[in-house]
C-alpha cells in the first residue's frame, strides 16, 4: 500500500518533516556555494597578485632588444643571465615579454658588458704590445 505524503527513508531524526529536511539542505547547499565562491575569489587574488609581480616593470621592446645584445655581446644568454643574478629561463620570460625589464636588470647588464668590454681592452693592450716588439 502506497502513502501519497513523501518521506525519506535517509532523513535525519532531528528533522521531524520533509520541510526541515528541504531547509537543512538549501542551507548546506548555500554555504557550500559561498565557500565555493570565496576560494575562487582568493585563487583569482592569488593569481592577480603572481602575475602583478612579473609584470610590475615596463614591457618594452627597446629593452628586451637590448638585453638580447647583451646577451649576444657576452657570449651567451646565459652569461648574461648569470652576470644579471637571475635563471636563464627568467631572462627568456623577460626577452619574450612574459616579464617585465626593470633598470636594475639593465644595470646589471651595463655592468657586465662594461667588465667585459675592460678586458677586451686589456687584452687588446697586450696584443699591441706584443706587436709592438720585434718577432724572431
Amino acid at each position: 500500500m502506497q502513502t501519497d505524503t513523501p518521506t525519506c527513508a535517509a532523513k535525519p531524526a532531528h528533522l521531524s518533516n520533509m520541510a526541515d529536511l528541504d531547509v537543512a539542505m538549501r542551507a548546506r547547499g548555500d554555504a557550500r556555494r559561498k565557500r565555493e565562491a570565496d576560494d575562487e575569489a582568493r585563487r583569482q587574488a592569488s593569481k592577480r597578485t603572481a602575475k602583478a609581480a612579473h609584470t610590475t616593470h615596463l614591457l618594452s621592446v627597446p629593452r628586451m632588444a637590448g638585453l638580447m645584445k647583451a646577451g649576444a655581446l657576452l657570449g651567451s644568454a646565459a652569461a648574461l643571465a648569470e652576470a644579471m643574478g637571475i635563471e636563464p629561463r627568467s631572462l627568456r620570460a623577460k626577452t619574450a615579454a612574459e616579464r617585465g625589464v626593470s633598470c636594475d636588470d639593465l644595470r646589471a647588464a651595463a655592468d657586465a658588458l662594461d667588465d667585459r668590454a675592460a678586458a677586451m681592452i686589456e687584452h687588446a693592450e697586450k696584443l699591441r704590445a706584443e706587436a709592438g716588439e720585434p718577432c724572431s
